[in-house]
């Protein structure tokens, strides 16, 4: 089922990989210690990607994801589940193209309502509606402030007046050993022509 939304949307990809290293560099990755897991991210991803494919259509975009600028949606993923989704009311799936549901609607509230943690996060499985992705991820209103915090990190350094900065994308993900690498390789690569440049024109 994944490998069928990988293929019809083209930013799932890049998104999960670029969220999962930013939940892992968190430690709020892990399931079993309340975090978010591979799989509800990339369903929450999806529903995203659903619902913002639906907005542009009606603005006359298309709906194919093709002009999706992927700097843009992980800010408007972050905003979404940091700012803007009510996690008490609101539950999601991504069957039927993707809709919302209410937690407490008659025929979901055994399975996706939690009394004693009403703001967790509800998702229905596709593969089986009456199960609840979500269920263990009870360090979702953490999680959802750690997205709130990296939205409006992101959001000093796209809008005006800037803030100046190398990259952008390491204000809210830590560089890897081998991002720092390649990163020494290429000012070393920038040198060698420049001073290749500078000897042709003495």
């Amino acid at each position: 089922l994944m490998h069928r939304f990988m293929e019809s949307m083209p930013p799932l990809r890049p998104l999960t990989f670029c969220l999962k290293y930013f939940l892992a560099s968190r430690e709020i990755n892990r399931p079993y210690t309340g975090g978010i897991g591979s799989y509800l991210l990339q369903l929450m991803i999806v529903s995203f990607l659903q619902h913002r494919s639906r907005a542009d259509l009606n603005r006359g975009y298309g709906g194919s994801g093709q002009h999706f600028n992927l700097g843009s949606l992980l800010l408007d993923f972050l905003e979404l589940y940091g700012l803007d989704f009510n996690y008490v009311t609101t539950g999601i799936s991504v069957r039927h193209d993707g809709y919302y549901f209410p937690k407490g609607q008659l025929d979901k509230k055994e399975y996706f309502w939690q009394p004693n943690r009403p703001s967790s996060i509800a998702v229905e499985n596709p593969l089986d509606p009456t199960m609840d992705v979500g269920a263990g991820a009870y360090r979702i209103q953490m999680i959802s402030r750690v997205f709130d915090h990296a939205f409006k990190t992101l959001l000093a350094y796209v809008s005006e007046p800037m803030e100046e900065t190398d990259s952008i994308l390491a204000r809210i993900l830590p560089p890897t050993e081998e991002m720092a690498k390649r990163r020494v390789l290429k000012d070393v690569m920038e040198g060698k022509k420049g001073g290749g440049e500078e000897g042709v024109a003495s």
